[in-house]
């Protein structure tokens, strides 16, 4: 494809394209290519966290049913209720009709209380004697981190939280500063190691976002100009007219006829004809700048063009139709 040759991928107007250019699949991405992946991301992992969160409610209500049969305290029972409580509002947002508008939100609130919660309730056990209960906080960390996976500094605060309560809940249940120390120490490794693997597996998933787009954004090309396809022109149209309806906007639509491209093409050869429709596309493209503009070739040497919202004094400086002369 010519328009490949241009920078590294060289696709003129792809966002994806521009984010792999810069490596951006190992940092944040830009405002808008961030919303959209937290947009994606739920819906593509819908059926793993149903059985993420369905089978940590089921621990997390077995857990409470022991405690009963063991005559645990009162506040290990409480401590407990709430993580099931957690566990259960995720499993049902996980669930939800209205997964894609609640779930982010209520996963916000959610993780943080179980993470706390949970750190007590594995601190509790260790200073019980149940060294085997550190175990737990691979499971702890391992759910706190997958609902951050995404954003490194997200998965970062959350682990601190889950340390840090810890090794409050250590001191508070009678361990000596150098026990804390210790245990806590070792936990600092388990939670490093699970974010560690966590960060990996996010620059991945973040890197396949980016490929999966820019092959839908190659898909939609014309492989000569580079500028969108007739397909995606016609796509474009219609939800452009749409959203102008509701916005009561107007939209602009030009299309340009290159004249004589045959007699072009029958003198000077199609190697030169097809260098010529690639420059006259550049030009075109270079109109279409805003985020709801489209420039396209329709067909042969037609391309076309959608503008949104053009005021109204800046269509009185367009030139008269004319014929595009070689």
């Amino acid at each position: 494809m010519a328009f490949m040759l241009k920078g590294k991928l060289g696709i003129p107007d792809s966002r994806y394209a521009a984010e792999l250019d810069k490596r951006a699949a190992e940092a944040k991405f830009a405002p808008d290519m961030e919303a959209e992946l937290r947009r994606v991301l739920p819906v593509e992992r819908r059926s793993q966290l149903r059985w993420f969160n369905g089978m940590l409610f089921a621990l997390a209500v077995w857990a409470c049913l022991l405690s009963l049969d063991r005559g645990h305290e009162g506040m290990e029972r409480l401590r407990l209720m709430l993580i099931a409580l957690g566990c259960a509002t995720l499993t049902w947002a996980a669930f939800s009709r209205v997964y894609q508008d609640i779930y982010l939100g209520v996963a916000r609130w959610a993780t943080i209380p179980i993470a706390i919660f949970g750190a007590f309730e594995i601190a509790h056990r260790i200073a019980g004697g149940q060294g085997e209960a550190l175990a737990w906080l691979v499971r702890l960390q391992h759910r706190t981190v997958f609902h951050a996976r995404t954003a490194l500094r997200r998965a970062v605060q959350a682990s601190l939280v889950v340390l840090a309560s810890f090794a409050v809940a250590l001191l508070v249940n009678g361990q000596t500063i150098s026990q804390t120390v210790h245990t806590a120490g070792i936990a600092t490794i388990i939670v490093g190691i699970v974010a560690l693997a966590y960060f990996q597996q996010a620059l991945r998933v973040r890197k396949a976002f980016l490929e999966r787009g820019l092959i839908a954004d190659l898909a939609a090309r014309d492989g000569l100009t580079g500028l969108k396809n007739r397909r995606a022109f016609d796509e474009h149209l219609i939800r452009s007219w749409q959203q102008a309806l509701r916005d009561r906007k107007t939209i602009s639509v030009m299309f340009i006829d290159v004249d004589a491209f045959k007699k072009f093409n029958d003198r000077y050869g199609h190697k030169a004809g097809d260098i010529a429709l690639q420059r006259i596309a550049g030009v075109v493209h270079s109109v279409a700048k805003r985020a709801l503009d489209l420039a396209a070739r329709y067909g042969g040497e037609e391309l076309a063009v959608i503008l949104y919202d053009v005021p109204r004094e800046a269509r009185s400086h367009w030139p008269k139709p004319c014929a595009l002369r070689s």
